[in-house]
């Protein structure tokens, strides 16, 4: 066995191939205290070694953090826990390592088709969806009251169970009369569990479940639990489902739960919702198979000593594309199945395809690693399995003889004894001396063999339980938790840092005149501060092609008045008849809409041409209508509140009604079609005041881009033909 060529180019100190195994043999020397870890599964011992690795990796453990190398820039950087992949020969151990490495806190992400409905957080909504539908029972009442939503424990559901023995648990329930604090628990759970009934029987599924979420904080609560995005991501995918559900002609809570039952009881699953993609910072979980042409920085391969899958050679009979077909013989008279020559001959052959593909298998995984590769395995008794090897101590070829090789049954079976012939191996031999050829014995490739016992790793429980106690005394006493972690100072200065910058955030980058115009807009009675901030109408009328009075807004009026002026000629004057004809020619060409057309004030626009600016536009060469402009304006001078000491730029658009040469220069004329205040005074006064910001603000913009003067400035508002001159004296906007 060779370690990825690519250790030869590197100068990482921890670059050697690692071969950890786990003994879960008992020893003289457990006390009652340390042999918990006999109870635990094999799938959760190796999970709690790849998080003792990658904890150590990443410098969680005082250490430092490793080091990598970047694939874009090609330099040295801190591991990453995306930079980790776990290798597994199946999925079979994935959800148990995916929840073992939570709970240490590591992020992890495995594509699962299974394992939604043993979901904790799954099993809880589920448990209470079955209570609401029927109360009666015992088992999902139970695991309610124990669960978060309620919160009792051990202790309060017996003295509940003991309050009254001969009735169901429901009944106990609503008969709890104590007036202490358990009792008020009882009291409010019951209120809480009549209104979601009463719900279920009125409203949709999916509307209950997220009203359950809402109402008891479990949505929330889950978020804050170890892994908490893929417990909401699950929550959330209960409630898609039912909405799912719903949409077929079935409904309702009981026929729902009905289907659940029915996918569990054919031994189905879902898979569990994705909350984390594998482009995050997470470590991942992959088959081998799916890791073929990929390559990472840093690869865990777990299961080493799981057995091959070798459920195809126990059939009755056998199918070989090359030899045929062979069959256990069966003596129905004595009753007697044994295999024939053909069977054993058929037997073997798959046999050896079948290793053969196993040894392609892990080919690939050993090559996956481009910086660390960390094979794991765990064994029934480290002693007996170094006996087995030592026998392999004196093999002089390089290549394990063929009947060793066919009679391994996993992958540790072949990379025990091939390693043990290695100068690094020194843990695997024990005592005995190799006497193998010396280039095997001092091959150039560098390993690391470590031996733990399972005992190590049962004291990750008491760990977390103490430090859990900890935490839950600090949070009911309201005790500041002392944290120990060697980057506090720096997480003290993000959490407490404050952008420098708040009034640039605050302000839009990106204003237009009319905005502008309006935060610096002149008050008086007839004003109001609503459009001075953001306006959200509510929705409480139909859309306009559904109404059946299809009324125009005073802004839609105001644009057709303006769209006719945008095309009306100015080469002679119009009459109210001739402005008439000219709107109905707008509406042949679907410029003009036909409820457009009728809002149009034909007399006003005969008026203007009258006016002594009307004539003077008939006079000019060339009128520029409809001009847009961009500009940028310093900070300050756009908004009044600015006292940033860096003066940030303000993108300004507009569009300039029309624009007339005037005495070497340009005029600047602007349409309204405001309604006009009767009987006020100086009426022209506070006119002139309204739009001064606008007026001025297309005088910088003309004056900045074109580099022409702008001689005069005026208003002219269609109701009441009432001109207004805007005086040009520079004054800052």
């Amino acid at each position: 066995i060779y370690s990825n060529k690519i250790y030869d180019e590197l100068i990482a100190d921890d670059a050697k191939a690692e071969l950890y195994l786990i003994d879960r043999e008992s020893r003289e020397t457990d006390t009652e205290e340390n042999e918990e870890y006999k109870d635990l599964e094999k799938a959760q011992l190796e999970a709690r070694a790849y998080g003792k690795k990658i904890r150590k990796w990443l410098g969680h453990e005082g250490e430092p953090p490793m080091q990598v190398v970047d694939k874009e820039t090609g330099t040295k950087r801190t591991i990453q826990y995306r930079d980790i992949v776990i290798l597994m020969r199946s999925m079979t151990w994935a959800p148990t390592i995916v929840d073992e490495l939570k709970q240490q806190g590591i992020p992890v992400y495995a594509e699962l088709s299974t394992g939604y409905f043993e979901a904790i957080e799954i099993k809880v909504l589920l448990s209470l969806l079955k209570v609401i539908d029927n109360p009666m029972q015992d088992i999902p009442l139970a695991s309610v009251l124990k669960s978060p939503i309620v919160g009792l424990n051990e202790d309060e559901l017996a003295t509940l169970r003991l309050s009254k023995k001969r009735v169901s648990y429901y009944e106990a329930l609503k008969n709890f009369r104590n007036a202490d604090e358990l009792g008020r628990k009882v009291n409010d759970f019951l209120q809480m569990l009549q209104s979601f009934r009463e719900r279920a029987r009125q409203g949709a599924l999916s509307e209950l479940i997220w009203d359950i979420y809402r109402e008891t904080g479990y949505y929330d609560f889950v978020g804050g639990m170890p892994g908490g995005r893929q417990r909401q991501a699950n929550l959330r995918a209960l409630y898609d489902r039912a909405r799912s559900y719903e949409s077929t002609s079935f409904r309702g809570l009981f026929r729902f739960l009905r289907f659940i039952e029915r996918i569990e009881e054919r031994g189905d699953d879902l898979g569990a919702a994705r909350a984390l993609g594998e482009q995050e910072d997470v470590v991942r979980i992959m088959t081998i198979h799916k890791s073929k042409g990929l390559e990472f920085p840093v690869v865990l391969l777990g299961a080493m000593d799981k057995q091959f899958n070798m459920m195809d050679l126990r059939n009755r009979y056998l199918l070989h594309k090359d030899y045929g077909f062979g069959s256990r013989y069966i003596n129905p008279e004595k009753r007697l199945m044994y295999p024939t020559l053909a069977y054993h001959a058929l037997k073997q052959a798959k046999k050896r395809e079948l290793l053969a593909e196993e040894m392609r298998v892990l080919y690939v995984a050993l090559t996956r690693a481009k910086e660390k590769l960390v094979m794991i395995g765990n064994v029934a008794s480290f002693e007996k399995k170094q006996e087995k090897w030592q026998s392999f101590a004196d093999t002089q070829g390089w290549v394990l003889p063929p009947h060793e090789r066919l009679d391994a049954k996993s992958y540790l079976d072949w990379v025990g004894p091939a390693l043990i012939r290695h100068q690094h191996a020194e843990n695997l031999r024990g005592e005995i001396q190799v006497e193998t050829a010396e280039e095997i014995q001092k091959d150039e490739s560098e390993w690391q063999v470590e031996i733990a016992h399972g005992s190590e790793f049962a004291k990750l429980d008491e760990m977390k339980e103490h430090r859990d106690e900890q935490l839950q005394k600090a949070v009911k006493e309201w005790t500041p938790v002392t944290i120990e972690e060697e980057h506090d100072p720096s997480i003290v200065d993000r959490l407490n840092y404050v952008y420098p910058h708040v009034k640039a955030a605050q302000s839009r980058a990106k204003q237009t005149v009319t905005e502008i115009k309006r935060q610096r807009e002149t008050k008086d009675e007839y004003s109001s501060d609503q459009l001075l901030v953001p306006y959200r109408a509510p929705i409480v009328k139909r859309p306009r092609f559904m109404q059946q009075d299809k009324q125009l807004t005073a802004t839609e009026k105001g644009s057709a008045m303006h769209t006719v002026m945008q095309h009306i000629p100015f080469t002679h004057e119009m009459a109210a008849s001739d402005v008439e004809e000219f709107v109905e020619h707008l509406v042949m060409k679907e410029i003009l809409l036909k409820d457009e057309a009728d809002v149009i004030d034909v007399d006003s626009i005969a008026s203007f041409f009258k006016t002594e600016i009307g004539k003077l536009v008939i006079e000019a060469d060339k009128v520029e209508r409809e001009v847009p402009f961009s500009l940028t304006l310093p900070a300050h001078e756009v908004y009044n509140h600015w006292k940033e000491s860096t003066d940030e730029q303000v993108f300004i658009q507009g569009v300039i009604d029309a624009m007339i040469p005037y005495e070497d220069g340009w005029m600047i004329l602007d349409y309204k079609s405001d309604q006009l205040p009767e009987g006020k005074e100086s009426l022209e006064l506070v006119l002139r005041e309204r739009y001064q910001t606008q007026i001025q603000l297309y005088k910088i913009a003309l004056e900045k881009i074109w580099k022409e003067p702008v001689r005069r400035s005026s208003l002219y508002f269609f109701n009441g033909s009432l001109l207004v001159e805007v005086g040009n004296d520079g004054r800052s906007v």
